[in-house]
């Protein structure tokens, strides 16, 4: 039937009381670690200080303009049986938009142009983790994410987390490693969404593998799920995989591919219209897109 719009019904969830104590109790578990706690890594891994950093710019000229600048960087410091691992990085992109304008005849005129500069993606990150390990497979782990995804809806993100993991095989030619634990996420939307809550409690699990592929190429892929306990129909999903070829004894290329899903995504304002096409005034919340994907070629400097 023309001129209906399809409306979207978001249910309202109910917190749960309990979880908020279960997460104090278990950052007190983890501030009371010692401070030599560990990681998975083997115990021939030289200990102390380890550090990458990542440049990526793309730029397109012409009839048609746009830049794009990624950056990130990751330090780490081994202990015998400890890790403590900081991350931080992000994408920018801007485009120059273009508008032509011929004033006049069409066997006379003046042509006008007019450009402005507008961002079209802009992606911000850091987290730092720290882990403990018990024997040679088993561990503990606690850590802390912030996001800045304003054209996914986010403007701010924070999530605690703290659980254990299995050591499955590590190896030169593979490594895997899963864990699971709790979490705690602080959410502020660009567009606040009056149903659903912004802080609430949820349940994470990790997938970590990567090897020697041959001599000079490596692979890694890391995959997370976390649910929203409140509501497990909100569930994130989040993949990464890269294969880094060194170029050097300290430089390598690396292309990563990026995979961001999430079933209940943040939200949009649009503008509304009437039947006949001409604008009310009026707003409309809608949901973004579930799935954002990047893919970028790294050049990486390794200290």
């Amino acid at each position: 039937m023309t001129g209906m719009r399809p409306t979207r019904t978001i249910r309202q969830t109910v917190r749960c009381s309990c979880a908020l104590p279960i997460m104090r109790g278990l950052l007190a578990l983890l501030i009371s670690l010692p401070a030599d706690a560990g990681s998975g890594e083997k115990q021939d891994t030289k200990l102390g200080w380890h550090g990458s950093a990542e440049l990526a710019i793309a730029w397109l000229g012409g009839n048609s303009e746009a830049r794009t600048t990624s950056i990130a960087g990751s330090l780490r410091r081994l202990w015998p049986q400890s890790q403590l691992a900081v991350e931080l990085g992000g994408t920018l992109t801007d485009a120059a938009l273009t508008s032509r304008t011929a004033v006049g005849t069409s066997q006379q005129y003046e042509l006008r142009e007019e450009t402005r500069q507008e961002k079209t993606a802009e992606f911000y990150y850091a987290r730092a983790r720290y882990d403990y390990r018990f024997n040679t497979s088993l561990f503990t782990f606690g850590g802390m994410d912030w996001l800045n995804n304003r054209f996914a809806g986010i403007r701010s993100r924070y999530l605690l987390v703290l659980g254990a993991g299995q050591s499955w095989l590590d190896e030169e030619e593979l490594r895997i490693r899963t864990d699971a634990g709790f979490t705690y996420t602080f959410q502020d939307d660009v567009i606040k969404n009056p149903f659903v809550s912004s802080t609430f409690p949820g349940l994470r699990f990790s997938l970590d593998s990567g090897g020697q592929l041959t001599e000079s190429t490596q692979f890694t892929t890391l995959f997370i799920a976390d649910w929203n306990v409140e509501e497990l129909a909100d569930v994130r999903l989040h993949w990464t995989s890269s294969l880094p070829v060194a170029i050097s004894g300290v430089l390598s290329l690396k292309p990563t591919l990026q995979l961001l899903w999430r079933n209940r995504p943040s939200l949009t304002e649009v503008g509304l219209e009437a039947p006949d096409g001409i604008p009310t005034g009026e707003k409309v919340l809608v949901p973004l897109q579930k799935l954002d994907t990047k893919f970028i070629v790294a050049l990486v400097a390794e200290f």
